[in-house]
């Protein structure tokens, strides 16, 4: 077969073409419809900064999040930020090394790289902590949420907090202080064995001995909240104790090494 002429009739030609163009508008709403489902599809894929665009375009669409939608949400930032967080640290353990070996230039090259990826990591702290405070934490209204969202702002200032200096360190500092403080006190509804108050404890007491280094408060925020979970343990439905046992296990071993 011959493939077809270039014919003078060109309204043959928009026909094929303007049916495509739309199909494609008529995608686009449905896609921007369900973005959770595209979500999905990207943590399968390990895109992860898709993933957490989509699930940002998913708050802003306004509506409570489902508990699923809340750990979608959770995941796909927490999963865009981990490589980079590492990436940020082996840079510096690079430059050190590099300087360390008489080579300056390769320092600043590695001191250069790792300046980039800190931007990075900025800028996706930011976007999330944006989203929690313009839109998810204050549209809280039972203490599970509000525990959830309160710990993840407090954890997206102790990201920013470890790569910062001077000023702006002390404000992201009491940025996440603030944050986890508001955690706690939402938490007091919630039993002691809560997977989420449980979780926010271990993380607020990492933060006071990692970052304020108040290793007094960390061992105070641990403590407390390990004793209190231990008195309820027993009682708690098997289904939820593992859980439990696996976070009180984290905090007893930081409270060994805090209390030496």
């Amino acid at each position: 077969l011959k493939p077809p002429s270039l014919r003078a009739d060109r309204h043959l030609q928009c026909a094929k073409v303007t049916p495509r163009l739309e199909r494609t508008k008529r995608r686009r709403p449905a896609m921007a419809a369900n973005p959770f489902a595209l979500a999905r599809v990207a943590e399968r894929a390990e895109r992860y900064d898709d993933m957490a665009e989509f699930m940002k375009a998913r708050v802003e669409t306004g509506g409570p999040l489902s508990s699923e939608e809340r750990d979608m949400f959770s995941a796909a930032f927490k999963n865009s930020l981990t490589e980079r967080r590492q990436a940020v640290r082996m840079a510096h353990f690079a430059a050190e090394t590099e300087s360390q070996d008489g080579r300056p230039h390769n320092a600043e090259l590695a001191l250069g790289y790792k300046s980039k990826v800190v931007a990075e990591l900025q800028q996706i702290c930011n976007k999330v902590l944006a989203l929690l405070q313009d839109r998810l934490v204050p549209s809280a209204t039972d203490a599970e949420t509000q525990c959830f969202f309160l710990k993840m702002q407090g954890d997206y200032y102790r990201y920013l907090a470890e790569f910062s200096e001077g000023e702006a360190r002390g404000t992201v500092a009491q940025g996440a202080n603030a944050a986890y403080s508001a955690g706690v006190q939402a938490a007091q509804h919630l039993s002691a064995v809560h997977s989420g108050r449980l979780g926010l404890c271990l993380n607020f007491s990492v933060f006071q001995h990692e970052v304020m280094r108040d290793t007094a408060a960390a061992v105070s925020t641990a403590r407390t909240a390990f004793d209190q979970a231990a008195e309820e343990l027993d009682s708690t439905d098997p289904q939820y104790r593992n859980d439990a046992m696996m976070t009180m296990q984290l905090l007893q071993d930081n409270l060994s090494l805090w209390e030496q």
